[in-house]
């Protein structure tokens, strides 16, 4: 029999990979004559996750006053544009990992 841990571990993957899977939208419209015809129209725009690696960048006070006094910024690198996405992901496969976890074993508890 496969270990309640295994289950777990595979239902959290399709919750995640539902949760998080590539997010597609858009409108199409087609069009069909009396003869046959058929056209259409529309646009469908997927949207993705950006790069593990491509960086997030902040701007922060420099100290220095500039044009009526207001603080000059700079923009530096702040981690990557991923970290917030990255840290929602685990935490939500720990939450659904234990949930999965906690109905297994009550239904293990139920069938016995």
């Amino acid at each position: 029999m496969i270990a309640k841990e295994q289950i777990a571990h595979e239902l959290t993957m399709i919750y995640m990979n539902n949760r998080y899977g590539i997010d597609i939208n858009g409108t199409f419209s087609v069009y069909t004559s009396s003869d046959s015809d058929t056209s259409g129209s529309g646009n469908v725009h997927t949207d993705r996750f950006p790069s593990a690696m491509k960086s997030k960048y902040i701007k922060v006070g420099t100290g220095e006053k500039g044009f009526l006094g207001i603080e000059k910024k700079k923009t530096i690198e702040s981690g990557y544009e991923v970290d917030e996405i990255f840290t929602a992901m685990i935490d939500d496969y720990y939450q659904a990992y234990s949930n999965f976890f906690q109905l297994l074993k009550d239904k293990e508890t139920i069938l016995e």
